[in-house]
This record gives structure tokens, C-alpha cells and sequence, in this order.
């Protein structure tokens, strides 16, 4: 009778951990399914990556910029931040936030511009507010404009700054990494200027001068 007792408790333990590892694999499907999980920050969010503002993160006198972290390597950008104060708030707001970690440069147009900083990827996305247009003053090949509130662009050489000058706020300057770009440039898009393999943003760092 003991053997039997012994079998049985055994059934019985093995029964309650399947049952607990289904329900643990139930509820991690449904929290993935959900999109509560953000993928890009690897914590728990809501998944959406939006915001009714940013909030003020500019210090006075102080000189920001940051280090693009790509696949192809890093890009550092001097920010304009006492030309288009609120512009370059929104960038590095965003940014302290690792809003652009893991999203792509979803447009590369040869010669003119390489844009990203879309959650959605295809041109539409915005972090959830707008600002307002600052130095809106012709454009230099290597700077930096802003789309959106968190879209930017940088112009590339060659570029027709007819398409852009007065229509975008100037934020910054590329000073290292032009090398980076000159390899972008060179990988296969799409019909819609989108590149077939990805071109992943992994971080962008803050540095404080």
C-alpha cells in the first residue's frame, strides 16, 4: 500500500508543476500579445511610447551632445540646443527615456537625407505631442533637422537643400562618424526609401559639456 501512496504522491507533484508551467506560459503569451511588453527597453511598459510632453531636461549653460550608437558604428552630434531649445529638449528628453533604442533609420535617400526616430517605422510615428519650429535657417550638408517632435534627419552631401531649407527646424551637427554615413548610404532600399535590412539605432548616450 505504500508503494501506491508513494506513486500517487508522486502523480500528484508532477501534476501541479505542469499545471503551474502552463499557467506561467499562458499569461507570458498574453502579456507579449498584449504589447505591454516594449521590446525596445526590455522592461515593462506600455508599449505605445507616447507621451502628452516632454518634460524640462535642459540645463543652463550647458553645451549637449550625443553618440548615436548604430550597427555601422557610432555618429556623434553637436545639438543646437541655444538655437532650438525646444526641439533639442524634445531630443533629449526622448532620449533620457530610451525612446530610440531599437528603432531604425526607416528612410535613406542617397545623396539627401537618412531619417529615423519613428516608433512605427514607416514615416507616420510621433512620441505623442508637437513642437514648435525653431531656426528655420538653410540647411548645411552633415546637420541635423527634426521631422517631428522626435523624428530627426541628417542631410547628407549632395543633398538639394532647396527640399528642406525653411521647412524644418535645424538642431544640430554631425562632427564625427562620417565615415558611418558614407557606408549607409550604401545599402539596398525599397520602393519607399526604407532599408531591406534594417539599420538598428542600439543606444544614444548624453554627453554634457
Amino acid at each position: 500500500m505504500s508503494v501506491i501512496k508513494d506513486a500517487i504522491g508522486e502523480n500528484k507533484k508532477f501534476l501541479l508543476l505542469a499545471t503551474t508551467l502552463v499557467v506561467v506560459v499562458i499569461m507570458v503569451f498574453l502579456v507579449v500579445g498584449s504589447g505591454i511588453y516594449n521590446p525596445s527597453t526590455g522592461e515593462i511598459g506600455t508599449g505605445s511610447q507616447s507621451y502628452n510632453e516632454p518634460k524640462d531636461v535642459l540645463l543652463d549653460d550647458v553645451d549637449y551632445k550625443i553618440l548615436l550608437s548604430t550597427i555601422y558604428g557610432d555618429i556623434k552630434i553637436d545639438l543646437y540646443e541655444d538655437k532650438a531649445p525646444e526641439n533639442v529638449n524634445s531630443l533629449i528628453f526622448l532620449v533620457g527615456e530610451r525612446y530610440y533604442e531599437g528603432l531604425t533609420f526607416h528612410k535613406l535617400i542617397k545623396n539627401f537625407v537618412a531619417q529615423a526616430g519613428d516608433v512605427k517605422g514607416d514615416g507616420t510615428g510621433d512620441p505623442g505631442y508637437t513642437v514648435k519650429q525653431e531656426n528655420m535657417v538653410t540647411f548645411s550638408e552633415y546637420e541635423v533637422g527634426m521631422a517631428n517632435a522626435s523624428q530627426f534627419f541628417i542631410v547628407l552631401p549632395g543633398a538639394d537643400m532647396n527640399k528642406i531649407n525653411g521647412k524644418y527646424s535645424v538642431v544640430g551637427e554631425v562632427t564625427e562618424g562620417f565615415a558611418v554615413l558614407d557606408s549607409m548610404q550604401k545599402v539596398q532600399v525599397d520602393e519607399d526609401y526604407k532599408p531591406i535590412n534594417d539599420i538598428l539605432i542600439n543606444s544614444i548616450q548624453i554627453h554634457e559639456g
